[in-house]
């Protein structure tokens, strides 16, 4: 098991607790995984509770209270190395799809990139990457690497999913890697998939498919499964090489030009 003492627990308790709530028992997990695996993960969108401190009012009544949509990274100690609370909520109503996020969520307000073992990664969620102004400043920051965990819708999906993940990819001069939920979760919902890998120069080179086709790496059932248009779960791997990154960037230096 995990060693208990040792834990950096302060953050435990900044990102999940609230009026003696523990938070989500999925980062406990989560924390597991990593320690007994001895990797690193990236877990998100999470729910995690809002602190008292960072509720408006604190006279709100309980069942009236909002989560963050909370993206944490977790080392290979199964320690909590940061975390953040997603900014941009997605209220869409297009063809097929009506949702309001910020009727149960709270929206985060800062931007974080953290130090790993495969370079400087940058936390955001899924709809962030309509906003390219935030991969911007955490480029400035010192990203190299883009973290986007998603549950794009179908139709949303197959219009812009891969577009916009190459253009942070291209822009930012950055690895992106976003992992995907896929298929059916009620029958109001179902998410396009297609976790994929883009290097800083744009190219596609992983792909687990989803909804229109199986990509780079997905497997198609021959007895399909009807909650998915893929084999779930579906692990897809790259390699993350920064010397090319570095390389990119020497050769086209987009940010003394910002």
């Amino acid at each position: 098991g995990m060693p208990g003492d040792d834990m950096n627990t302060n953050v435990d308790v900044k990102i999940g607790e609230a009026d003696g709530q523990s938070f989500t028992s999925i980062i406990e997990e989560l924390r597991f995984i990593a320690y007994e695996a001895k990797l690193w993960i990236s877990g998100g969108g999470v729910h995690t509770a809002v602190p008292q401190s960072d509720l408006v009012a604190s006279t709100t009544p309980p069942n009236e209270r909002k989560i963050y949509n909370t993206h944490v990274i977790i080392d290979s100690d199964g320690q909590i190395k940061a975390y953040y609370h997603k900014i941009h909520l997605f209220d869409v109503s297009v063809p097929g799809v009506n949702l309001r996020e910020s009727k149960t969520t709270a929206p985060g307000k800062q931007l974080v990139v953290c130090d790993s073992p495969v370079g400087k990664l940058a936390l955001t969620i899924c709809y962030d990457m309509r906003f390219s102004e935030m991969y911007v400043d955490l480029v400035q920051s010192g990203a190299e690497v883009l973290l986007m965990p998603s549950a794009f819708t179908v139709p949303t999906g197959k219009a812009h999913w891969h577009a916009l993940l190459r253009a942070r990819a291209i822009e930012g001069q950055c690895y992106v890697l976003a992992a995907a939920q896929v298929g059916q979760h009620s029958e109001k919902r179902q998410s396009y998939g297609h976790s994929v890998v883009y290097d800083p120069w744009g190219q596609l080179v992983a792909d687990a498919g989803g909804y229109d086709g199986k990509g780079l790496s997905g497997v198609i059932e021959s007895q399909q499964d009807e909650s998915s248009p893929v084999r779930v779960p579906s692990i897809i791997m790259s390699e993350i090489d920064l010397d090319k990154l570095a390389s990119i960037r020497e050769r086209m230096p987009r940010s003394e030009e910002r």
